[in-house]
C-alpha cells in the first residue's frame, strides 16, 4: 500500500512477486490484493489520499488479476458462467476475482466487463445460455443497475 501511495509501480510488484511466490493465489487476492483495495478506497473516501492514489493502486491490481486470468489452463467444465457488472457500475475488481477464481477450478467464463446496459445483458444471456448469470456492484446506482438487470432477465424467462 505505501508503494502504490507513492506510484511505485516496480516496488508494488515486488511486494506482489513475493507474496505470490509464498501464498496461494486466492490468499494473495483475497488478503492483500482485495484487502489493500478496500483499505485504500476508505482512505480516499475519508479524504486521506488523492483519486489518483486509489485509481493508481486499482488499475496495478486489475492488471495484475488481468495477468493471472490469462495463464488460467482451459476450461475442462462444459457450462459456463456469465459475469459483469449492472449499468453504472463501473468497478470491476470484484467480478474480475470472482473470473479468477471461477476458472481455476474448470469454469468457462465469459466476463462482459463494466457496465453493461441491461438489453445487453438479456440478449448476451439468451444467446450463451450460461448455467448461470453473476453480477456484482460496489455502489448504490450498480446495486440498482442489478435489480433492473434480474428483473429483465427473469421477464425474459431465464431461471
Amino acid at each position: 500500500m505505501d508503494a502504490c501511495m507513492q506510484f511505485n509501480s516496480v516496488r508494488a510488484d515486488d511486494v506482489l512477486n513475493q507474496a505470490f511466490a509464498l501464498f496461494p493465489v486466492e490468499v494473495v487476492c483475497v488478503g492483500i490484493l482485495q484487502k489493500g483495495l478496500n483499505e485504500i478506497g476508505s482512505w480516499w473516501y475519508a479524504d486521506k489520499v488523492s483519486v489518483q492514489q486509489e485509481h493508481f493502486a486499482s488499475s496495478l491490481a486489475n492488471r495484475r488479476l488481468d495477468t493471472l486470468v490469462s495463464m488460467t489452463p482451459l476450461p475442462s467444465r462444459a457450462q459456463s458462467i456469465l459475469i459483469g457488472c449492472p449499468p453504472g457500475e463501473r468497478h470491476t475488481f470484484p467480478i474480475l476475482l470472482l473470473d479468477l477464481f471461477l476458472r481455476r477450478r474448470g469454469w468457462r467464463v465469459i466476463d462482459l466487463g463494466a457496465d453493461i446496459p441491461v438489453d445487453q445483458i438479456v440478449t448476451s444471456t439468451l444467446s450463451i445460455n450460461p448455467e448461470m448469470v453473476i453480477m456484482a456492484a460496489q455502489t448504490l446506482v450498480g446495486a440498482a443497475g442489478l435489480r433492473e438487470a434480474f428483473l429483465a432477465l427473469r421477464a425474459s424467462g431465464k431461471p
